[in-house]
């Protein structure tokens, strides 16, 4: 098996994920405060406000999505997308959207090493397989290291970084874009790990311009689920509630914190594509099975 890269996070393990499975499979919906939803209920700063993405740079869908014609949802990336993908399963389910998620977040993996996983190149077989009429995905939290090219190594933390790095991402939304999935690239909240937080810090811009530029969504988790000046928060508060958001580990979130990202991006999806939500009559059926 390959080696993952050195400043990679630490992996899931299957037993992780089955136990992770199985508090999902547990997580009691309807005492997350009524929402469809979490994320319309949090509290918004100005600045929250004025990060939140708009519709207007960005088209969604032209097709009406039904029940027995749902629109695909794919999730890309590493494993904060992989834990981001399981609960945005769950949430499409728990609210009836006509919506299929498929997961193929990927523990280890960035934009930064694709002699590891070649993000760009496999995405493109994705697109082509699923035909996804969305797509979300997370980077960063691996890429503290120096890009692998073709033509050879690009420095960490050099100009040259950068330029190579936005153009990654900008490819993959672009592609996406040219194939009609709207894309949305999660801007990646704070790591406990100080240097890993200044890297995540420092990406977050390039990736807003990777998205904003070819008609993608950046969507910034730093107004949810960050203190003053991008520092670490472990909860967050929800009403009367305080809620753990993040893990032990200092990187990834909780099954709370997963499922609050899931309807933020699932709360913004249907504001622009209304036909993701069942019919009242639909739903009240729903409620009686």
């Amino acid at each position: 098996m390959t080696a993952s890269p050195s400043s990679a996070m630490p992996r899931f393990s299957r037993i992780r994920r089955a136990l992770g499975l199985m508090l999902l499979a547990a997580l009691p919906v309807a005492g997350c405060t009524s929402a469809q939803d979490l994320g319309l209920k949090l509290p918004r700063s100005p600045e929250a406000a004025a990060a939140t993405p708009t519709a207007t740079r960005v088209s969604a869908p032209a097709r009406r999505f039904t029940a027995e014609e749902p629109a695909t949802l794919l999730v890309i990336g590493d494993s904060l997308s992989d834990g981001f993908g399981m609960l945005l399963i769950q949430r499409a389910e728990a609210r009836g959207l006509n919506l299929r998620v498929v997961n193929r977040g990927r523990n280890s993996t960035g934009l930064a090493r694709s002699d590891f996983y070649d993000w760009p190149g496999n995405f493109t077989g994705m697109l082509s397989a699923l035909r996804p009429d969305f797509t979300v995905a997370h980077f960063g939290s691996n890429d503290m290291q120096s890009i692998r090219t073709a033509e050879g190594n690009v420095p960490f933390q050099t100009d040259a970084w950068d330029s190579t790095y936005k153009a990654l991402a900008s490819g993959i939304v672009a592609e996406a874009s040219a194939a009609g999935s709207l894309f949305y690239l999660i801007g990646p909240a704070p790591d406990r790990n100080e240097k890993l937080n200044a890297h995540l810090d420092h990406v977050n811009p390039l990736l807003k311009e990777a998205a904003q530029e070819n008609g993608g969504i950046y969507f910034p988790l730093a107004p949810y689920a960050s203190g003053p000046d991008f520092s670490w928060i472990a909860t967050t508060t929800l009403g009367d509630q305080t809620l753990t958001i993040r893990s032990g580990d200092g990187s990834h979130f909780t099954m709370r914190g997963y499922q609050m990202v899931a309807d933020l991006i699932l709360d913004d999806l249907v504001q622009r594509v209304p036909s993701l939500v069942p019919p009242p009559e639909q739903l009240a059926f729903m409620k009686l099975q």
